[in-house]
């Protein structure tokens, strides 16, 4: 009896305030009632009642997350009940739930100080933004997280130490698809070793090691795309080789004998070797230059 589905529809409505959900679930009830005798307007009508119910649900749900599966099983209803459009509006302010979250936590990361701790708010800001269909704030995200570790690691002395930090921010521009600042952190990193390179050089003492800090700027520049300095240092390079008169093939074992290894780009490099040995290898020649000509 159509009587049956009025007072569905009718304790639905009574209840809407105290118990939500429930109320949904009545008015779907009624709908499918109404169908069954026949009276598709009414139960169309019960179906955007239960749909504006689930949106209203959702909008009060602070949890994007749990919110979207609301607002979903909202813009279903409203399918059902023939309103496409009104189903359109419903995902759209799902996503705006998690562009406005994305927001948020962006905010907060970017009241901390540590990179790590900020990273981690960030990355989920990303991802809210993502699945708020917001491509340009998710890398922004990513981005944000970048500058952080990039800060960080130029306030570093230590260059293998800051690179370390800067690999760290070179992988967070990657995912925020920003290739200039990749190229300009690696290009910051280049410059801490070429300038300890040549702090070493102008000491006159232990040339292997500004050796160390020209190749490894080298590798740097080449990574970020600076051909001219690369060359540059490459000469350089070749120069105080010449001066010590080993080849660099073999500098480059020694260095790697005392735990003082190339560079790892996009990766945390590996135990950070001392500036200074202690002692040379004995099959190191017995007296090292110490004045360039």
């Amino acid at each position: 009896m159509v009587e049956e589905c009025k007072t569905l529809e009718k304790n639905a409505k009574g209840i809407e305030k105290e118990e939500p959900t429930v109320a949904v679930k009545m008015y779907i009830q009624a709908a499918e009632c109404y169908n069954k005798y026949n009276e598709p307007k009414k139960g169309n009508s019960c179906l955007e009642k239960a749909a504006k119910l689930s949106r209203d649900i959702a909008k009060l749900n602070e949890n994007p997350v749990d919110a979207l599966k609301i607002y979903k099983r909202a813009a279903k209803i409203y399918k059902q009940a023939g309103k496409e459009s009104e189903s359109e509006k419903v995902m759209n302010l799902a996503h705006k739930k998690f562009i406005n979250a994305a927001k948020d936590l962006r905010a907060e990361a970017k009241k901390i100080e540590d990179p790590d701790s900020a990273e981690k708010k960030l990355a989920k800001a990303s991802e809210y933004a993502k699945q708020g269909k917001d491509k340009e704030l998710s890398k922004a995200c990513w981005i944000d997280s970048a500058d952080q570790f990039r800060k960080k690691a130029a306030g570093i002395e230590n260059p293998r130490e800051a690179l370390e930090v800067y690999n760290h921010a070179v992988q967070n521009y990657k995912k925020g698809l920003n290739e200039e600042l990749e190229n300009k952190t690696l290009t910051e990193a280049a410059e801490k070793f070429n300038k300890k390179a040549i702090d070493i050089e102008k000491s006159k003492k232990d040339l292997v090691l500004a050796i160390d800090k020209y190749v490894q700027a080298v590798t740097l520049y080449k990574a970020s795309k600076n051909v001219e300095k690369a060359e540059a240092l490459n000469t350089k390079v070749k120069e105080l080789c010449e001066f010590i008169g080993l080849p660099l093939e073999y500098i480059t074992k020694y260095l790697e004998s005392i735990d003082i290894k190339a560079i790892s780009i996009y990766a945390p490099p590996e135990k950070m070797p001392k500036e200074k040995p202690e002692e040379m290898l004995e099959e190191m020649p017995e007296e090292m230059p110490e004045e360039m000509p």
